[in-house]
């Protein structure tokens, strides 16, 4: 009977030693994404994707920390700003870092001037969650300061200031067209007409990209309107626009052909005292 009884307290020891062995040897992963609030600026949104975790630390790389799973966290200053996860299970933990957006370049943005008498002005542009400008024609300094007669000429020499600029990556990759290398030229005229850009404006853009784009097969291409742009790059001007329109163009290549949602187009409203402007950034 104590034979038997020793028999059946080992049986139920074994399952409890076989479960205990498999938790061992889980490993536990830390993973994270983000993306920006669409309302509100600087406010981001983390993901969490780690592995075999059961409790959490963040440490936002502004001095502030949380416990949550999937926080939110606004920001102050200027980014970039370096993200680390610490995914805990028992004595077990995994940690990554993560820097918050990726810089990109935005190249060529041309910004069109269309006052309805002649006008001094100065412009400056502003990097609300950080960055630097490039290059700029005329010379940018600490702003640009011009006269714009009625048919846009600036300083009786440009047709528009030109800029590219480094900024962080958040930028809209979810809505575009996927376009046939063949048929990319066609494709931009068109969309540009759409969206009222003027003959010599959408001239401009072809002929300066069209060179360019030649290494693909297709290409993925996501417009982003002046609601995003506004939230990285700010133009201000000294005496306002009626209206000031914004459309950069992403363009990501690909060797295959990709079904993306078509993204509404607003078309400009050319009148009045107004500003266009258009520009690229690559992946």
């Amino acid at each position: 009977m104590k034979q038997l009884i020793v028999f059946i307290l080992l049986l139920a020891f074994l399952p409890s030693c076989k479960k205990e062995k498999i938790e061992d040897t889980l490993l536990v992963k830390s993973c994270f994404g983000f993306q920006p609030d669409a309302q509100i600026e600087k406010k981001v949104r983390f993901t969490n994707c780690s592995e075999n975790a059961l409790s959490y630390k963040w440490n936002f790389g502004d001095g502030t920390t949380s416990n949550e799973s999937e926080p939110t966290h606004e920001y102050s200053g200027s980014f970039p700003f370096y993200v680390t996860l610490i995914a805990y299970n028992g004595s077990k933990s995994d940690t990554i870092t993560r820097r918050l957006f990726d810089e990109i370049m935005v190249f060529k943005p041309n910004i069109y001037i269309y006052p309805q008498f002649q006008t001094s002005l100065c412009v400056k542009i502003i990097f609300p969650m950080g960055g630097d400008i490039v290059e700029s024609i005329p010379e940018y300094d600490d702003g640009w300061c011009v006269d714009v007669d009625v048919r846009g000429k600036i300083n009786g020499e440009y047709d528009y200031l030109f800029y590219e600029s480094k900024q962080p990556n958040i930028f809209q990759y979810n809505k575009g067209w996927c376009v046939r290398r063949a048929d990319l030229k066609s494709f931009f005229e068109k969309n540009m007409a759409l969206y009222n850009f003027s003959t010599s404006e959408i001239k401009d853009f072809v002929d300066y990209w069209m060179p360019l784009l030649t290494g693909e097969n297709f290409y993925c291409i996501y417009p982003q309107t002046k609601e995003i742009i506004d939230k990285i790059i700010r133009l201000n001007f000294s005496v306002k626009p009626d209206k000031v329109y914004r459309l950069f163009y992403g363009i990501v290549g690909s060797g295959d052909y990709k079904k993306l949602t078509s993204p509404e187009i607003k078309s400009f409203d050319r009148s009045g005292y107004f500003v266009v402007e258009w520009g690229v950034f690559r992946n």
